[in-house]
C-alpha cells in the first residue's frame, strides 16, 4: 500500500511540474505570441517605409570610358539614375563642362551601354557625361529649366572622359540645341555664363533681393543669388575641385561693398588656394549656383540639404 501511495504522489508531482513548465512558456495576455514592435530610441532609428529622394540620389552614378567620337556616336558604359532623366554630353570649356554636345533619355535605375548622338565636329578632347533629371515635361529636355543636374552631396554627377577624333577646340556659348554654357565669363550680365572674379577694382557690391517663400537674401551687384555651404566653417571654404564646377565662388578684386540692407561689418574675404579673394558674410564664404541663369533665380536653395540662400 505504501508503495502504491508513493507512485501516486510521484505521478501527481510530475503532472504539476509539467503544468508549471508549460505555463511558463506561454505568452502573457495580450502578447499574442509575437515580440513587441521596436520603437526608436537613443541608439537607433526605425527605417522609413520608403526612402527619401535625398537617400535615393546618393546612388546616382555615371561610368565612362575613353573612346573615339568619330561618326558622332558615343557609348556611356553605365548610368545609374534615381529617376527618369537625361544623360547630357558637354564639351570642355576652360577645364569645366561647357556647351551641350548631345543628350538622350535614361530610365530610373541602371542603364547600360547608353548611346548618345553628338556633333563630332564640335567635340573637344575631353567631354563630360552629366546626369540630369527629367523633372519637367516628361520626355522633353528642359534645361535651363526644370531638368537640372542631379546632385550627390552638393556635387553634379558629371565624370570626364577623353575622346579621339573630332575637331572642335573653340570655346562654346549656347549651342543650337538650347544647351547651357557652363563657362564662367559674364555671369549675371544677361548671358548664361558664370564668373571667376568680380569686375572692377572697387570690389564686388553685395545687394539684397527677395522672393515669396524665401524672404530677403543676398545677391551680387548684378542680382545673381548667393549661397552658403553648411559644410564650410568660419573663414574656411570646404568646396573644392569638382564642387566648384557647380558652385563657383563669389570672387572680388577689392574689399566688398554693402548696398542698402546689407550689414557692411559682416562682409569680408578669404584667400583661396589659387590666391583669389572670395567674399564672405558672417565669415562664411559665398557662392553662385551653376543652374541659376537670370537674376532672381534660386535653383540652388536647399540642394543636397547643405546649400542655402543667405539672409542679410
Amino acid at each position: 500500500m505504501d508503495t502504491k501511495k508513493t507512485m501516486i504522489y510521484r505521478v501527481l508531482g510530475l503532472a504539476v511540474l509539467t503544468t508549471l513548465i508549460i505555463s511558463a512558456c506561454q505568452p502573457v495576455a495580450g502578447d499574442q505570441g509575437a515580440p513587441a514592435a521596436p520603437t526608436a530610441n537613443a541608439y537607433f532609428t526605425l527605417p522609413t517605409a520608403v526612402p527619401t529622394m535625398a537617400a535615393v540620389e546618393t546612388t546616382a552614378k555615371v561610368t565612362v570610358t575613353d573612346q573615339s567620337v568619330d561618326g558622332g556616336q558615343l557609348t556611356i558604359a553605365e548610368v545609374d539614375s534615381p529617376g527618369p532623366g537625361w544623360l547630357v554630353i558637354h564639351v570642355q570649356t576652360d577645364g569645366k563642362p561647357g556647351a551641350v554636345l548631345g543628350y538622350t533619355p535614361v530610365k530610373a535605375g541602371v542603364n547600360t551601354n547608353v548611346m548618345v548622338t553628338v556633333d563630332d565636329s564640335k567635340a573637344t578632347p575631353v567631354l563630360y557625361a552629366m546626369l540630369h533629371t527629367d523633372a519637367g515635361q516628361v520626355g522633353v529636355y528642359e534645361f535651363p529649366g526644370a531638368d537640372g543636374p542631379v546632385q550627390v552631396d552638393g556635387q553634379m554627377v558629371a565624370p570626364a572622359f577623353n575622346v579621339t577624333g573630332g575637331s572642335g577646340q573653340s570655346k562654346s556659348t549656347v549651342d543650337s540645341s538650347g544647351g547651357y554654357d557652363y563657362s564662367y565669363d559674364d555671369y549675371g550680365k544677361g548671358s548664361s555664363s558664370k564668373p571667376t572674379a568680380a569686375v572692377g577694382s572697387a570690389g564686388m557690391e553685395i545687394k539684397v533681393s527677395s522672393k515669396t517663400g524665401l524672404g530677403t537674401f543676398l545677391v551680387d551687384e548684378n542680382g545673381m543669388t548667393l549661397y552658403l555651404y553648411t559644410k564650410d566653417t568660419p573663414g574656411v571654404s570646404n568646396c573644392k575641385d569638382a564642387c566648384l564646377t557647380a558652385w563657383p565662388p563669389l570672387l572680388t578684386s577689392g574689399d566688398p561693398r554693402a548696398d542698402d540692407g546689407v550689414t557692411a561689418s559682416k562682409l569680408g574675404t578669404i584667400t583661396r588656394d589659387d590666391g583669389s579673394l572670395q567674399v564672405t558674410y558672417n565669415d562664411l564664404p559665398l557662392y553662385y549656383y551653376i543652374t541659376d541663369v537670370q537674376p532672381g533665380d534660386t535653383t540652388g536653395q536647399a540642394v543636397g540639404g547643405v546649400w542655402y540662400v543667405v539672409a542679410p
